[in-house]
Formats: structure tokens, sequence, C-alpha cells
């Protein structure tokens, strides 16, 4: 016998009881859920992202966003190595590191510990990262191939001749050593011809632009200045010794050697190399590899042509290895010389660098 089926209930899913959001001040339901949800995703909105701190003022002092490019790899490189979170920008000014707020202090711990290890016997001058120097020695060598272009040319009306410009400017050894010291510095402007002003304006303001990256454009300008005054006054104190008296020359390239002069005597004093510094340290080598290549420097471009005057190259580099030995030596008790009195300094050794040989020519001008 078939029994009687009985009939089929439809299936309902039971319902749950609404709970209604307890909603302090009277929010309505939607942002109180935006809330919670904002609250379980913290990266969801900008303002409720926790910050990442700049790390280069906990380190150093320093301000924010202006790291050198060289240092900021070099502590990203610490920080990847201790593997602390962190963050490389560049900024108008420089480079960033930041790292999260809560590994801020790890950070700065790896950083100061990473340079108390490293600590070089040999300090260095720091170099200026992606600086352009280059305008001012630019402009102070077009100057000086105008300077050259307008004495080669005769003035009626003011009496400018160029054998009157020679004669009082040009560095005449027995003159000097009889006091007109004036020649030493107004030879350097001085040129023989328009291949001798360009050869010195293109090579000197190589070794120029170099010089500032280091010392700032007024300071490397001073001190090839006086490099030149000073192998001009040894190169004919040498001639006199030498029984040439009569001896005379012209040119920058007493300068330009003294620069380059300048740039090795910085490398070799400033304790880069193996060079010792201290009064109980014994010289080391660091002294060889500057000074060998301002005397090959001398070898290729200072013996060149005929009436090239190599002592003038010779006493101009030694001048400038000695001024810039002392400058290194200031540098690492006073920091990078375009930083001296807030840069103040570098602006004033760049107006003295420009007086000296209008001063000159004004002295030799009125003494003859």
């Amino acid at each position: 016998m078939m029994e009687a089926m009985r009939p089929i209930r439809p299936f309902s899913r039971p319902l749950r009881p609404r709970r209604t959001p307890e909603v302090s001040g009277g929010a309505p339901e939607g942002t109180q859920a935006e809330a919670t949800a904002t609250q379980a995703r913290p990266d969801a909105s900008p303002q409720a992202r926790a910050p990442w701190p700049d790390i280069a003022p906990l380190v150093d002092g320093s301000p924010p966003g202006r790291l050198p490019q060289k240092q900021a790899r070099l502590w990203s490189l610490v920080l990847r190595a201790r593997r602390v979170p962190h963050r490389v920008r560049s900024m108008p000014g420089g480079y960033t590191i930041q790292v999260p707020a809560r590994f801020a202090r790890q950070a700065v711990d790896e950083i100061l510990l990473y340079h108390k290890e490293n600590v070089s016997p040999h300090p260095s001058i720091p170099l200026p990262e992606g600086q352009e120097r280059s305008r001012p020695t630019v402009a102070v060598m077009l100057c000086l191939c105008a300077f050259f272009a307008l004495t080669q040319r005769p003035w009626p009306l003011i009496g400018s001749y160029p054998q009157y410009w020679h004669s009082v400017g040009v560095a005449d050894a027995a003159a000097m050593l009889s006091g007109q010291l004036w020649r030493a510095a107004t030879a350097l402007t001085l040129h023989a011809d328009p291949a001798h002003v360009a050869s010195n304006a293109v090579v000197g303001g190589v070794f120029l632009i170099l010089l500032a990256r280091r010392t700032g454009s007024g300071t490397a300008w001073l001190l090839a200045i006086l490099s030149g005054v000073l192998g001009n006054l040894l190169n004919a104190l040498a001639y006199a010794l030498a029984g040439v008296p009569g001896h005379l020359s012209v040119g920058f390239s007493t300068a330009v050697f003294g620069a380059a002069g300048v740039l090795a005597g910085l490398k070799a004093f400033s304790g880069e190399g193996d060079f010792q510094t201290g009064a109980a340290a014994a010289p080391g080598r660091g002294w060889l590899v500057p000074v060998a290549a301002g005397l090959a420097l001398v070898a290729t471009l200072g013996t060149a042509g005929e009436n090239t005057d190599i002592g003038a190259h010779v006493f101009g580099l030694v001048a400038g290895f000695g001024l810039g030995g002392g400058t290194g030596r200031l540098a690492l008790r006073l920091g990078r010389p375009d930083e001296w009195a807030g840069g103040r300094a570098n602006v004033a050794f760049g107006a003295l660098a420009a007086l000296i040989p209008v001063l000159a020519w004004a002295w030799g001008w009125l003494a003859a």
C-alpha cells in the first residue's frame, strides 16, 4: 500500500534580529561603518598613515632633504644590510632617507654605529655633489681673452698702445728684484699671441673649475692668483741667482700650474691617502701621487713650445702646492673653505682675487 505523502514545507532561513549600532553623538550609521573600516585598514586614508620621518636631522642635525647623493647611497646601503625598512627620495635640494617612526631609533643607531666603526684616520675634505661652479670661471676666462684683445690694438684717445702695456706689465726679473713687484701680477694678464691666451683659458679653466668644486670659486681664484704671483717672483729670483737677470716672461700659465699645485696640495695635506696626521704620526706616501701627477703635468704641458718658460711653470706648481697644503690643513679644522663664515669668506676671497691684478696695474701705471 502506498502511504499518503506529507506536504513539503518550503525552506526559509530564520531571520536574525537586526542589531542597531551604538552611535555616539547622533552620527549616522554609514559614518560609523566608514570609521570602522578606516581603523581596520590604516593605509586607506593618507591622514591615518603613520609619518615616515627624515633621519638626517636625527643623525647629525642637518636639515631634512639636503643629503648629498653619495651619503644617501651609503646610508641606504647600511640600512639595507641591517634590514631596516626605509625609502630614499630625491628632493630639490638633495636627498632624504625616511623610515617608519617605530624604526627611526634603530636606523639612527645603525648609521651612528657604522660611522663610529668606519672612521678613517685620514679624513678628507667633502666635495659638494652636483653643484655647478663653472660659470664664474668661464666668465673670468672670457674677460682674460677680452683684455688681450683690447691691449693688442692702439687707443690714441686714452694713450693706450700695445707696447706700453708690455713695457709696464711684463715679468722682468731684474725689474721685479729692484722693487717693481707689480709685474709678478700684471704679467699673468698679458699674452704673446691669440693661441697663447686661448690655450691658457681652456686648460686653466679646467683646473680652476676642478679647484672651485673643492674650495669654492672665490677661494680657488685667490689661490690660483697668489700661486701665479709667487711663482713669478720665485722664477725671477732663480734666474737672477743663475746670472740671467734680464729674463722676461708673460702669460697666465704660471697661475694655471699654480691651480694644479693647489689641487695636489689639498689632496696631500688634507689627510687623504697614506699621509698621517698628528704630531706623533710619521709621514706616509700620500703626498707621492699628487706630486707625481703635478710633475707629469709639467712634463707634458709645461715644456711644449720654443718660448715656454719652464721655470715659471715649475715654481707656480711649487707655490700652489704649498698654498694648497695650508688650505687643506685649515679645511680639516674649519670645514670646506666655501662654508667659512657662512660663505662670506668665499665671496671676499673672490673680490680680493679680482683686485690683485687691478691694483697691480694701477700701481704699475702710476709708477711708470
